[in-house]
């Protein structure tokens, strides 16, 4: 059974503080107007967190696609709930990601893009539309494979990554963050170099502004084989981001409010400020997960998983209210919390 229960108090201040301070952490998983039952449907195949997120409590996996169709992508761009992934631009891009660019054959998905659109060819969230799945922190994993020797025919290159879900929608140029998973980056039209690239990108002031984490490259073993199956992924947790290749870690950045990252960005002005990368953290309505590459140069992707946390689901299991001296429920009632 689920029930959504909207919640209003004149309780004590405590008890008022604890119910804003989980509807925050809550509606900065997704917005409320966001969220389709898609994402946070029970796991029916009983999928296993990766390691890496299960070894830190991201043990609930809250989304996931295994493309055995093209059913969880808007290919007709309708921009309405109930998809996984949208072809719709962010509002500053034209037209959408036409179905030449993306084709799923035996459970895997082929993925490039349309052109001229910075590789991006699907979205979990439809910016157009103000629908889909949009997530702070956790742990994020594709299953990815892709021919390294391409990429002096392409533009663009094999990405995995997010962004500001806020700044898709608005266009806002005043401060948003950018969250690469994993790139197979040469710059355009270069040779791959076999380097696992993943970026903290901190923009500001219509982009004049803008601090990277300087270890974001990584050179991987010259025996890997890009041309086989390869797990590429990103454990973002409050104050901290570190990269995964087959699940081991490579790299981390640290960052705060108060204080510089560690270790120091490389950016618009030197010494780093405190508080780069901050605003990763502070990014309301969450991030939103792409994958894409450039026309000339497809990616293959087996799987994408989301773990996180079970507290910070945007509906929570009644167990957590049980601690607020709450009335009872039956284990597998939900609550939707409004304040």
């Amino acid at each position: 059974m689920h029930q959504e229960i909207t919640i209003k108090t004149k309780s004590t201040n405590q008890i008022v503080v604890l119910i804003k301070i989980m509807a925050v952490m809550v509606t900065g998983v997704a917005g409320e107007q966001s969220l389709s039952a898609a994402t946070m449907e029970d796991n029916p195949q009983n999928i296993a967190a990766p390691a890496p997120a299960a070894k830190v409590g991201y043990n609930k996996l809250v989304f996931y696609d295994d493309f055995d169709s093209l059913s969880t992508i808007d290919v007709n761009g309708t921009e309405k709930p109930g998809f996984k992934w949208y072809v719709d631009r962010p509002v500053w891009g034209n037209g959408i990601t036409e179905p030449s660019a993306y084709s799923i054959s035996n459970s895997v998905l082929t993925v490039s893009s349309t052109g001229n659109s910075a590789g991006w060819a699907i979205s979990s969230f439809s910016p157009k539309g103000n629908v889909g799945h949009s997530f702070n922190y956790g742990y994020f994993e594709a299953r990815i494979h892709f021919n390294p020797t391409l990429g002096s025919t392409s533009k663009d290159w094999p990405a995995w990554w997010s962004l500001s879900t806020h700044h898709s929608k608005l266009n806002n140029m005043d401060h948003w963050a950018e969250l690469d998973f994993f790139e197979a980056y040469t710059g355009g039209h270069a040779d791959y170099t076999g380097a696992f690239v993943g970026s903290i990108h901190d923009w500001a002031d219509g982009s004049k502004t803008h601090f990277q984490n300087s270890n974001n490259w990584m050179p991987l073993s010259k025996t890997t084989d890009f041309n086989e199956w390869h797990t590429y992924g990103c454990l973002w947790r409050p104050g901290e981001v570190t990269w995964c290749f087959d699940e081991v870690p490579l790299m981390t950045q640290t960052y705060s409010a108060m204080a510089v990252p560690v270790p120091p960005a490389n950016g618009t002005t030197t010494p780093t400020p405190a508080g780069a990368f901050s605003i990763l953290d502070k990014e309301s309505e969450g991030m939103l997960l792409i994958l894409g590459s450039g026309p000339e140069w497809p990616m293959y992707v087996d799987w994408v998983r989301m773990a996180k946390i079970n507290y910070q689901r945007y509906l929570l299991r009644s167990s957590i209210m049980d601690n607020l001296n709450r009335p009872r429920f039956l284990s597998t009632t939900y609550l939707r919390i409004k304040y």
